[in-house]
């Protein structure tokens, strides 16, 4: 009902205004709201499409801590169980000698005590043989998870390394931007990309400016020549409240609208595939300076660009076992 009023009001002005103004500039207004909800639509779409692919990435993430987890738990309970079946069968080796020795000392003089001697020996054999078969199996089994856990944590170093030279290209590419509010570290195996507004919008605006563009374009390079890198572009803004207009109304709309102004340069920058790439917007909520002071505010207005290697290879050898 209240977007129906609205809807209303908006076109009882426009048509007070079309007494006022040419039939042309009138058909430019109408033609220009209609833009700007179609592209407030495509934004709610793609805000949507990442909230769903975050979950899941989430998801992905938990479920291969869980099974790293439980895979050293595992590991750390055979090695327990192998030393203790050592010791099991060390005392049983031990008993077996003492009694074959107390056999061949033994001045037996009658059948029925070597018949249960001999019953004895069998038995201790018998526990030594079960014994032996039990420490292969477990020792078979350790084997087993170590090499699963050196795969594991080959892939994981490979991966971290993979991080600090994408961290170091991405740096050198980048380093002529530092003084204008641009910034490049690695966090949780990512590499971010970190841009003051300064860099890239006018204030209040979000359309990209030429020195914003030109950073922009030396990134793009890189991603085009590693097809293995996951990019997630994040809008900030500062707690200013947002005096919006036409179809941008608050924070959260300029921290999307900014995001996906990002993606569409980067697309027009390089031969990217847009699956590799989403776009979100985290308005005021996700600050990384106090916004008490004009210059911390500053540090709040910014857009990261998240670049994250595939873990499909990782995935696979947890999942095949």
């Amino acid at each position: 009902m209240k977007k129906t009023i609205i809807w209303l009001s908006v076109i009882t002005i426009l048509l007070s205004f079309s007494s006022c103004v040419t039939k042309q500039k009138y058909q430019e207004l109408e033609s220009q709201y209609k833009n700007c909800s179609e592209n407030l639509a495509q934004t709610t779409g793609e805000k949507i499409d990442f909230e769903n692919y975050s979950k899941e990435l989430k998801q992905e993430v938990g479920q291969l801590k869980q099974k790293v987890d439980q895979l050293v738990k595992d590991t750390l309970s055979l090695s327990r169980k192998l030393r203790q079946s050592e010791r099991d069968y060390a005392k049983a080796r031990r008993d077996y000698d003492e009694l074959m020795s107390d056999f061949g000392e033994l001045n037996l003089s009658n059948s029925s005590q070597i018949k249960t001697l001999l019953e004895d020996i069998d038995k201790i054999r018998q526990q030594l043989n079960e014994r032996e078969e039990e420490l292969n199996k477990k020792s078979a089994e350790l084997a087993e998870k170590g090499k699963r856990l050196d795969e594991l944590q080959a892939i994981l170093d490979q991966k971290d390394n993979e991080v600090r030279q994408l961290k170091e290209k991405v740096a050198n590419a980048l380093k002529g931007f530092e003084e204008h509010g641009l910034n490049v570290y690695e966090k949780n195996g990512k590499v971010y990309v970190s841009m003051e507004d300064k860099l890239l919008f006018a204030s209040g605006k979000w359309d990209v400016q030429s020195e914003g563009e030109r950073a922009i374009r030396e990134l793009a390079q890189i991603l085009e020549s590693d097809t293995t890198i996951n990019v997630l572009i994040e809008g900030h803004t500062d707690n200013v409240p947002y005096k919006g207009v036409s179809q941008i109304k608050d924070n959260w709309d300029l921290s999307v609208m900014r995001a996906t102004s990002v993606v569409k340069v980067l697309l027009n920058s390089g031969d990217i595939a847009p699956v590799r790439i989403s776009a979100s917007g985290r308005g005021e909520y996700f600050p990384i300076d106090a916004n008490d002071t004009p210059e911390a505010r500053a540090k709040n207005r910014r857009t990261e660009i998240i670049l994250t290697p595939k873990l499909d290879e990782l995935f696979k050898i947890i999942e095949s076992h």
